[in-house]
């Protein structure tokens, strides 16, 4: 499984960096990403429940969490390099990528295949399709402001969540829930237009 950098505000270059020296820390260890992460993973699991007794984790799994979290420091170090301290709390580390072409598109890629889902979407699924998230975030890559990004991608899957599960609710129509998805789609695209 691959890794990417959660950077906003980081060039391609930085993040290249970054992920350098994750590699180098996953390879000192003889481990590939996806099982250093499934140890983090595994801790945090265990964290979240409250430390049950019965489900600690494993030894082999607290050292992979270990490789996990150097690897995500190592990579933050390298990618912030030469950074002013108040842009630095905006890089978060690594993450696995699961869908390489969903949460690596291109801006006008990830608005485009937004729209496409949005249209064939019939709202009698049980569940909300998390590309639509994923593409929402790929889009606002390049939004320096974290906090205005996060607002353009809540925006975009509260709308989507009531048109994909519209289902539930037989009685309202589909369509305006439709339109609210591509209007909420629309002011992504234009909060995250690049500045020129």
């Amino acid at each position: 499984m691959d890794i990417m950098m959660d950077a906003r505000g980081a060039t391609a270059e930085d993040k290249q960096r970054g992920i350098d020296a994750a590699t180098a820390v996953l390879d000192r260890a003889g481990m590939t990403a996806e099982d250093a992460a499934s140890g983090a993973f595994a801790v945090e699991r265990w964290d979240d429940k409250g430390f049950p007794p019965d489900q600690e984790p494993s030894e082999d799994e607290y050292a992979a969490a270990e490789v996990w979290w150097a690897a995500s420091n190592a990579a933050s170090k390298a990618c912030c390099e030469g950074w002013p301290d108040e842009k630095r709390w905006q890089v978060h580390g690594l993450q696995l990528v699961h869908d390489p072409e969903t949460e690596r598109a291109d801006r006008e890629t990830a608005l485009a295949r937004m729209r496409e889902i949005i249209q064939a979407e019939d709202g009698r699924g049980e569940f909300t399709d998390n590309r639509v998230f994923f593409l929402a975030i790929a889009a606002t890559a390049e939004v320096p402001d974290s906090s205005k990004a996060q607002q353009l991608v809540s925006a975009v899957t509260v709308a989507y969540s009531s048109l994909s599960l519209a289902g539930f609710h037989p009685d309202e129509p589909v369509e305006p829930k439709r339109q609210a998805v591509l209007d909420a789609i629309e002011a992504l695209e234009a909060g995250s237009a690049p500045l020129n």
